[in-house]
């Protein structure tokens, strides 16, 4: 065929035609055959090792997350009045269906040291506070029989030891022995306190205040303004947290674990696709006939232009 005849036919109908033979026929290949285990492992080794060895990720990261921050300073308005009302209603019907996780699995997830340390301490003061209000009248008797002994003179204190400072002793002694008592009063109770945050989310009795439960947070998060997520977005110190990422991988891929942790994560990866095409993985996903679509249509266009360049042409003329 002429060399310009091409030109104008991908340049037309005849892109379209070419990207769907392409398409096609990277679909009905078996995926193993578009990314072997050796080339997967290889590559995001590659991939890792160029990010770790670079300081402009971390840079990239940080510019960004500033850049959102301002933005977000500037918007003033709710994520309930930014989110869509389809969004919105569907995310509340899903959070509203019954879900209760297992029982063991919640308290494997919750029942940790620095959790019980916190509701330790919250139980204790609420505890403490209550005992101290409720005390406060018996402190005002033991003001009142202070001021006794006082009036009773050297006789009553020659023979009691002074009832003021019995008085002052005794309370002391009762609050020590309150505390004490709060402290273990509260040990004891916290499995069961942990049982209890169990039992309200995995019980399906009470899925439905579960449920409510998940819908008050989802209104709070709603709440939220602009204002108050770039300020947490800034406390997050994702570039930080990018750079204690970047440390840990850097020590992973030296150490000789990694090189066989990737191969076997590859292994699994092939393992699951099997000898099945790609085709076959896209129906079943359901995915299948908008992919091809969306894929032909870009190729396509990717053809065209590429048709219409000085480079194609050069190209063209000296295969021809």
């Amino acid at each position: 065929m002429d060399p310009q005849k091409l030109i104008e036919r991908l340049q037309g109908e005849g892109a379209q035609s070419l990207a769907a033979l392409s398409i096609d026929s990277m679909l009905d290949g078996e995926l193993g055959a578009l990314l072997t285990p050796a080339v997967l492992v290889s590559s995001a080794r590659s991939l890792l090792q160029a990010w770790l060895a670079s300081d402009g990720a971390v840079k990239v990261l940080n510019r960004g997350v500033e850049a959102l921050a301002h933005e977000l300073q500037a918007e003033r308005r709710a994520l309930k009045d930014l989110a869509p009302r389809d969004v919105r209603q569907a995310a509340r019907e899903l959070l509203e269906r019954p879900f209760s996780p297992d029982k063991k699995l919640v308290l494997t997830i919750i029942d940790r040291e620095p959790t019980r340390n916190l509701v330790r301490q919250l139980l204790l003061d609420a505890i403490l506070d209550f005992a101290r209000k409720a005390s406060a009248p018996m402190a005002g008797m033991a003001r009142g029989l202070g001021s006794l002994a006082k009036f009773a003179g050297d006789s009553v204190k020659s023979r009691t030891g002074g009832l003021g400072s019995l008085v002052g002793a005794v309370s002391g002694e009762v609050e020590r022995q309150l505390e004490k008592r709060a402290v273990e009063f509260v040990d004891a109770a916290m499995g069961g306190v942990f049982g209890q945050i169990a039992d309200a989310l995995s019980d399906p009795r009470r899925a439905n205040e579960a449920a409510e439960l998940r819908l008050a947070f989802f209104d709070g998060v709603l709440e939220l303004t602009g204002p108050q997520l770039a300020r947490e977005l800034i406390n997050l110190d994702i570039a930080g947290g990018a750079q204690t990422v970047r440390a840990g991988l850097t020590r992973w891929l030296g150490s000789e674990a990694s090189e066989a942790q990737l191969q076997q994560f590859a292994a699994q990866v092939f393992e699951r696709a099997g000898k099945r095409t790609t085709r076959e993985t896209l129906a079943e996903l359901g995915l299948l006939e908008v992919t091809r679509s969306i894929a032909i249509e870009q190729l396509a266009k990717q053809l065209r232009g590429l048709a219409g360049t000085a480079a194609f042409a050069a190209w063209l003329g000296e295969t021809a």
